[in-house]
């Protein structure tokens, strides 16, 4: 592998073009033909070279009035993109979609390309993603970004609180005589389920309670993952009061163990499948608490559930705003973490 002392005379050597061509795509591609910009770029790939230091700092007058998304979501069309869409709409934006493929660290270059041939003047990009701590060594070259949905130190983000939301949850439940409390998470390696799990914890340990691994429940995706989860823990010798299942909001399209699977459009398929299960065991039906992506009524059984509301339209909207005015003050280096406080609904 080329390290970073390649210089721009052997990549124009691997492109077949001339050094002052490729100091052209990189430093000025607005005045390379899409030609040039594509050898150059395709001998950066083959070479495997970190260019991230190599390009000049971006240009943040463009004027063409559009916003790039990178769509990261599994379940696509949340409420997240409505919320997204109706400020940039509003504002006179228009949108561009892009589902990014990456396998390795040189897939980075196909998204500068884009980038740097397209010229949006902002980016936002929905979920988590592998490929962001390559990405934030080319912020410097990029138009403002916004994370919407994740957390991370490099980007200006827009976030929920899943530690001390799942904190708030569990400890509801312990304070109405439930002390055997079961959680249903999606896939367990997610940062969002990560902290889900400790603020799960923390409110255990904080009530003295046994934090039992019997109770946490894996890969909970499906109706049908939901209907045995809760198969098994009521019919074992020592069934749970309370389950918590937590959402899907959070998994990627890229998650290929669940995009396989058919009927994960609708986000409350876990919640129905525990539903239908606890109704139909010999047992007592457990309390059950889950997580809402809507404040409006459903008129069927979950308007009775305990919930926590994750507003994820104004999630959205938030983003979209924040994103607008960092764009007119064509600042791309301060950060902002922006927290978007959900609701809890008991019953």
């Amino acid at each position: 592998m080329i390290k970073n002392k390649t210089t721009l005379a052997t990549i124009a050597k691997q492109a077949k073009v001339s050094i002052a061509t490729v100091s052209r795509v990189l430093r000025k591609p607005n005045l390379a033909s899409p030609l040039s910009q594509s050898k150059v770029f395709q001998a950066i790939q083959e070479l495997r070279v970190d260019t991230y230091n190599k390009f000049n700092a971006n240009n943040p007058v463009t004027n063409n009035k559009t916003i790039l998304i990178i769509d990261n979501q599994l379940i696509c069309q949340s409420l997240l993109n409505f919320g997204i869409e109706q400020v940039l709409n509003a504002t006179g934006y228009k949108i561009f979609y892009l589902r990014f493929p990456y396998s390795d660290e040189t897939d980075i270059q196909h998204l500068i390309r884009y980038v740097t041939q397209n010229l949006p003047d902002g980016i936002i990009i929905i979920n988590e993603a592998p490929y962001l701590n390559k990405l934030s060594q080319y912020k410097a070259c990029l138009p403002p970004m916004m994370l919407v949905n994740h957390f991370h130190t490099d980007f200006n983000c827009v976030y929920f609180d899943h530690l001390v939301m799942a904190h708030q949850i569990t400890k509801h439940l312990i304070n109405h005589a439930h002390s055997k409390i079961a959680l249903l998470l999606s896939h367990p390696d997610k940062i969002s389920s990560s902290l889900f799990l400790q603020g799960y914890k923390q409110a255990l340990h904080r009530a003295n309670l046994a934090i039992d691994s019997d109770y946490i429940i894996n890969d909970c995706f499906t109706y049908e993952h939901g209907q045995l989860a809760v198969k098994n823990l009521l019919s074992s010798n020592k069934p749970p009061t309370a389950i918590i299942c937590a959402d899907n909001i959070s998994l990627n399209y890229t998650d290929k163990k669940y995009s396989s699977v058919q009927h994960f459009q609708l986000d409350y398929r876990v919640v129905l499948g525990a539903l239908d299960q606890a109704h139909a065991s010999q047992s007592k039906t457990p309390t059950i608490v889950y997580i809402s992506h809507s404040n409006q009524r459903h008129y069927n059984e979950l308007d009775t559930l305990t919930r926590v509301y994750k507003p994820l339209y104004k999630m959205g909207q938030q983003a979209a705003a924040l994103l607008s005015e960092k764009v007119k003050k064509s600042d791309n280096f301060t950060k902002h973490y922006h927290l978007i406080k959900a609701e809890a609904i008991f019953y």
